[in-house]
């Protein structure tokens, strides 16, 4: 099988492709990651949260690094 790559999105920081066989490579920096579409909906989910829960207010606690 030919696998045959289509840019969906390509930005300074990232790139994002579909290969013919349906996977997506996401691109940024050096590191390109191959997923399928449930892998890169629920990393799309993650990443919401995170920066969600960074746009609340800071509590008083201390940070856990």
């Amino acid at each position: 099988m030919i696998h045959e790559r289509k840019i969906l999105v390509q930005r300074p920081q990232c790139r994002i492709a579909r290969c013919s066989c349906g996977v997506y490579h996401v691109s940024t920096g050096s590191v390109t990651l191959r997923m399928e579409r449930p892998q890169i909906e629920d990393l799309f989910q993650a990443l919401s949260e995170i920066l969600m829960s960074e746009d609340e207010p800071a509590s008083d606690e201390p940070a856990i690094h």
